[in-house]
């Protein structure tokens, strides 16, 4: 049975120094030279750090601001649709719409036009669900 030498304690490696010893001392660097690595290292982790949460938060801030700004378009275009369908017939056809195209002439008037298909010109619906049914 074969037995291993025993280590000295400078040879062993922990936590807060690396493997096969401190390689800082070995190429003559001081103490305080150590410390200012190693303060130097540290701040430029939590600088890291702050940006990375910084432009996380900021992120997080344009995602909400643009899902506000969708929904206030989306209350706007129905207030001008339930405008429209409060009038009447006659009303209506003063403008050139029927009660059909009403959601068509918002949407129209707001950007927001429909594509076709250039093959068959069938309209392509802008809230397509791709995901059969089970």
């Amino acid at each position: 049975m074969m037995t291993q030498p025993i280590q000295m304690f400078e040879n062993l490696t922990s936590e807060t120094a690396p493997a096969g010893g401190n390689a800082l001392t070995k190429l003559g660097f001081s103490f305080e030279d150590r410390r200012l690595i190693e303060r130097q290292a540290r701040y430029a982790r939590a600088a890291l750090l702050a940006d990375s949460l910084t432009d996380a938060i900021l992120w997080v801030r344009r995602q909400v601001q643009r899902f506000t700004a969708a929904v206030k378009a989306d209350f706007k275009l129905r207030a001008a649709e339930a405008q429209l369908h409060r009038m009447s017939d006659r009303e209506l056809a003063d403008l050139g719409l029927c009660r059909a195209d009403i959601s068509f002439a918002v949407r129209e008037a707001a950007g927001e036009t429909p594509q076709f298909d250039a093959v068959t010109g069938v309209v392509i619906a802008a809230n397509q669900n791709l995901r059969r049914a089970a």
